[in-house]
């Protein structure tokens, strides 16, 4: 007999096929969109929180970014990883000119929510609003393939797979390759019976001891 899948399990499965670079820590972040339909139970707020305390013990954050009408846009990301990301010089110039602060991860957040909803003042003012592709920084995205997509209009990459690449494809297509691997591996063992905090690697800044401490409490 078949198993009823819950729905915390269900949410669990996306997180694995849509973040399993950011559960492995080869990525900083990973976006996916749960539906409209899924998002009514999978991203009520009590079953979001069950998901993050079997994640935060390993470093991992889940963030509801946005819930539009195609459904609820969620971030799981790793705070330190990130940090660093957006910190490189070249990074954190071009988001210091977007209107971002590269010092301060929960304001980038903020402003990617409201860039995404078109809250924030420039889109107001304009009247539209425009998706954030500047978001590809935050996803650990390499520098020149964020600021091709954005200069380019998404037109004219090289090539393409997990984002759209404008120099570097021989680099960029062997990481695509290895996160589509890892992705199928994490999901034949998820599917396989292993728990989400079992595939989620402790993040560097996290000891392992910690990590047994927190989930013992």
């Amino acid at each position: 007999m078949e198993e009823k899948t819950t729905p915390i399990r269900s949410l669990e499965r996306k997180i694995v096929r849509h973040c399993t670079p950011t559960l492995a820590c080869l990525k900083p972040a990973n976006l996916f969109t749960v539906p409209r339909k899924a998002a009514r139970l999978e991203c009520e707020p009590s079953l979001l929180n069950t998901c993050r305390a079997r994640l935060e013990p390993r470093g991992v954050r889940l963030e509801v970014l946005a819930r539009r009408e195609s459904g609820a846009l969620l971030l799981v990301y790793r705070p330190a990883i990130l940090c660093e990301s957006i910190r490189q010089p070249n990074v954190a110039s071009y988001l210091r000119k977007a209107g971002y602060d590269p010092d301060c991860l929960a304001g980038c957040i903020e402003r990617l929510h409201h860039r995404i909803c078109g809250t924030d003042l420039e889109s107001r003012l304009r009247g539209t609003c425009e998706f954030p592709h500047e978001i590809g920084f935050f996803l650990g995205y390499p520098f020149e393939d964020v600021v091709g997509f954005i200069e380019h209009r998404g037109e004219n990459s090289l090539c393409s797979g997990c984002w759209k690449v404008y120099a570097n494809a021989h680099d960029a297509q062997a990481c695509f390759c290895r996160f589509r691997n890892c992705t199928n591996l994490y999901q034949n063992l998820f599917d396989g019976g292993a728990t989400l905090e079992s595939l989620t690697a402790c993040d560097r800044t996290v000891s392992v001891t910690d990590s047994v401490k927190e989930f013992a409490l």
